[in-house]
């Protein structure tokens, strides 16, 4: 088996564990992680490992998200605890962040590339034109399933589902 075969293997798992928070169509979220995952991969320099479906810990709670919206709609969220959240941040600007409001930052660009480039996909291969809403982040009290990632900087959360996890900042 393939590593790809056993990453889509465990998100198949996942996507039947969280099929009541996604709501969307299992080829379309299998897109998604698939996407998430190389750039993820790439970007981080890390293997990328799916674990399992969860509750979002209550200390993990530090995140941004950007939703897709158009015929689509959907919501990608990356939380963490909030020094693995640092580090993904650092990671992705590869230069040395000086607050969480950078992080927020970064990571909202990271997610804001991504699901760009994800769209820019959709629009090709459907023929339709979707659109991204400004990212928010920032920490949540709310409990929702996640998929949960491992990665050589260690666990975070990735949430892909039709409700907002933020509030508008």
């Amino acid at each position: 088996m393939t590593p790809e075969d056993f990453a889509e293997e465990k998100f198949s798992k996942c996507y039947d564990s969280l099929f009541d928070v996604m709501k969307m169509d299992y080829s379309l979220a299998l897109s998604v992680f698939k996407c998430l995952h190389e750039f993820l991969a790439e970007n981080l320099n890390s293997e990328v490992v799916i674990d399992s479906a969860v509750e979002l810990p209550k200390n993990a709670n530090f995140g941004a998200s950007v939703k897709i919206d158009g015929i689509v709609s959907f919501v990608v969220g990356l939380l963490a605890e909030k020094k693995i959240f640092h580090e993904i941040a650092e990671r992705y600007e590869h230069f040395q962040t000086d607050s969480l409001d950078e992080d927020f930052d970064a990571v909202s660009e990271l997610l804001n590339v991504v699901t760009g480039h994800f769209i820019v996909k959709i629009s090709e291969a459907l023929d339709i034109d979707e659109g991204l809403e400004p990212p928010r982040f920032g920490t949540t009290e709310k409990t929702f399933g996640v998929a949960k990632i491992i990665v050589n900087l260690g666990t975070f959360y990735l949430y892909i589902g039709r409700e907002e996890i933020f509030d508008r900042n």
